[in-house]
């Protein structure tokens, strides 16, 4: 409180009259009117001479908050697939561990087969790239972690659900059979599989708030993932019975195991990601649009999965070595997986620039309406 100095003539009349005094505070430490920097006792008349300096305490600079931990962390996928790899060598070691301490002369399949390695074989790079896609979300994005993971499930069973029957029917038209597909068939599923889990995409994502390229990615990715989940649990589960009715089937099945993984978590994320980020960067006022950008990626991811299913049928029916035409098949894997997360890279980028470009525009006219507003 400050109070003004006392005066003792002060609202003294002409005629010598003094008026009763105005309420005063009572005795007192209060701000002194000579100096902020201290407090001067107030007698309840008049100031005194006593003085006590203020203690200012030093302000201290706030600390930056830290953003809350979000699940276990950026690295969640690693652990994710460190997990496996752990599962793996512990279901190894204690198989080799009991056949050497009571080998079983009479079991005719390898003992180092287990059913866990089907679950953790087919999902666990999926599940790794699908937490890491979950952990990239962002509040504007309009989507949440545990609807990315539905629509892994949901669009993934669907697809498989609708495009096995129809593979199986072109496969029965080429000549094909189940362990030797015709080329046919493995040409076409690139416009099959393609078509129906782009489908699936744009039905689960109906009622989305937010439409957009970057969307499409996350959206098309999660289908992907999805549906090589349920396909390479079928690959994996018909090398796991012929495993057990070969010496070598411990062989097949790992490498089978290492193909699927290279190959189904990657390239079918990628091909249906493409695809339903341009048809979602199509979209007006939420509406779907085809067109001519549309179709090309359609086609072009078509392609690119038939050509990649028709190079694995070539390579195999060479007539090369055995070691020479795994070789060859592994090599194009490899560059094919290789180019083809090249190009998801640059195209997500283009995108991520893009909405960071438009965010920013976005911004800048709600400050500028802002301010309209104001000075109206």
């Amino acid at each position: 409180m400050t109070i003004a100095p006392s005066d003792s003539s002060a609202g003294q009349n002409e005629a010598g009259w003094t008026p009763p005094p105005a309420w005063t505070p009572p005795p007192g430490w209060y701000g002194d009117p000579y100096d902020a920097r201290s407090l001067r006792w107030w007698s309840g008349a008049e100031w005194t001479a006593y003085t006590y300096p203020v203690q200012i305490q030093p302000v201290q600079p706030a600390k930056k908050a830290r953003p809350p931990r979000k699940w276990i962390g950026r690295f969640g996928g690693w652990i994710f697939a460190a997990s496996s790899v752990f599962i793996w060598l512990w279901l190894f070691g204690f198989s080799l561990l009991f056949n050497a301490i009571a080998p079983h002369a009479h079991d005719d399949g390898p003992a180092v087969l287990s059913p866990f390695l089907l679950v953790t074989g087919a999902a666990t790079v999926a599940a790794a790239i699908l937490y890491t896609m979950a952990y990239r979300l962002k509040p504007a994005d309009g989507l949440s972690a545990s609807r990315l993971v539905i629509i892994a499930g949901v669009g993934g069973l669907a697809a498989t659900l609708v495009a096995a029957p129809i593979n199986t029917a072109i496969n029965l038209l080429g000549g094909g059979t189940s362990s030797h597909p015709s080329g046919a068939a493995l040409v076409l599923a690139g416009v099959v599989e393609e078509l129906v889990k782009v489908t699936a995409a744009i039905l689960l994502a109906l009622r989305l708030p937010v439409k957009n390229a970057r969307i499409g990615l996350f959206i098309g990715g999660a289908v992907g993932l999805g549906f090589s989940v349920i396909e390479n649990l079928s690959y994996l589960q018909e090398a796991f019975a012929r495993g057990q009715d070969s010496p070598l089937g411990f062989g097949v099945f790992v490498g089978t195991a290492i193909g699927r993984e290279l190959t189904g978590p990657f390239l079918h994320p990628v091909f249906t990601a493409l695809l339903t980020a341009a048809v979602f960067g199509a979209t007006r006022n939420g509406r779907y649009r085809v067109t001519f950008g549309v179709v090309l990626a359609y086609l072009g991811v078509a392609a690119a999965h038939g050509m990649f299913n028709g190079a694995a049928w070539l390579a195999q029916n060479l007539p090369w070595p055995a070691a020479a035409r795994g070789g060859a098949i592994l090599l194009f894997d490899l560059v094919f997986v290789v180019a083809s997360g090249v190009t998801w890279l640059l195209i997500a980028r283009r995108i991520r620039r893009r909405s960071d470009q438009e965010a920013a525009q976005q911004e800048a006219d709600q400050r500028a309406a802002t301010n309209a507003s104001s000075a109206a």
